[in-house]
């Protein structure tokens, strides 16, 4: 993993990680006035070049999880209404 640099402080930033296609997965949670701004652009590029944008903590432990479960070929599939039984019946 390797730190770049804010949009507004320049290049290298996301922007043109995403341009290179070297970004798989964007996480981002803006905290700042500031942040936000940039994520707008951010957003816009995740869209532009198919990259994943997730936006929540929660979201990022979800997708995590996967990934990790997919990795060990754990995946199920199961109808929305199967997951719903679970969550609320259990």
């Amino acid at each position: 993993m390797e730190r770049v640099n804010k949009i507004f402080n320049g290049s290298p930033h996301v922007l043109d990680y995403i341009k290179r296609g070297e970004v798989k997965l964007i996480i981002n949670t803006p905290t700042t006035k500031q942040s936000v701004k940039d994520g707008f652009q951010i957003r816009r590029s995740a869209v532009d070049y198919h990259v994943p944008y997730i936006t929540t903590i929660q979201a990022a432990q979800a997708a995590a999880d996967a990934i990790v479960m997919a990795k060990k070929d754990q995946i199920t599939i199961k109808a929305l209404d199967e997951y719903h039984k679970e969550v609320y019946y259990t």
